[in-house]
């Protein structure tokens, strides 16, 4: 009897609603990741799909709930993406990261973003 190759599905997605929405929050949010230095594989501000650690996106929003330095830094340019995307700071932490960190798959550790 001969061995057959077969396949089975892995990853599954299951797309939920991350909060922002239009090409100026996607551009707000791939720039708010480069000012605070998140790491993520995409490769330029117009990629749909990309993905990032969710430890990653736990320490973003650790550095704007306490303020750090780092916040300090970026906070008007920070403030001026929040404003043009019709957020608060509070918004934003709760809105997106919060859903981002805690409602994408818990089983894995990189979330993924997508724009469509």
């Amino acid at each position: 009897m001969s061995r057959q190759l077969h396949f089975g599905t892995t990853y599954q997605v299951q797309y939920g609603y991350g909060g922002m929405f239009g090409s100026d929050g996607q551009d707000a949010l791939y720039d708010i990741f480069s000012m605070f230095e998140i790491e993520n594989n995409a490769e330029d501000i117009y990629t749909d799909d990309y993905e990032v650690e969710r430890e990653e996106l736990k320490r973003l929003r650790q550095m704007l709930i306490d303020k750090d330095e780092k916040y300090r830094e970026n906070e008007e340019e920070l403030t001026r993406y929040l404003t043009k995307i019709e957020m608060t700071l509070e918004e934003f932490i709760t809105k997106v990261l919060d859903r981002l960190i805690n409602e994408s798959d818990q089983q894995n550790e990189y979330v993924l973003i997508s724009w469509y």
